[in-house]
């Protein structure tokens, strides 16, 4: 069974196609599966357009 979520970034530029269960976005999502209790969930994870995921410190 297998189940899908999407990230999407707040206040963004544009609106995120998150209703899809296809990475049908116009920032071109990343498909990254993740293992939950045996449970694979696919995450489309959405670039923001204004470019603010180059500007965040990583610890």
């Amino acid at each position: 069974m297998a189940a899908t979520v999407h990230v999407a970034p707040l206040n963004d530029l544009i609106d995120h196609d998150t209703d899809s269960e296809e990475p049908s976005c116009v920032c071109g999502p990343q498909t990254v599966p993740v293992e939950i209790g045996g449970l694979v969930v696919w995450a489309y994870v959405h670039a923001s357009l204004d470019g603010r995921e180059f500007a965040e410190e990583v610890p």
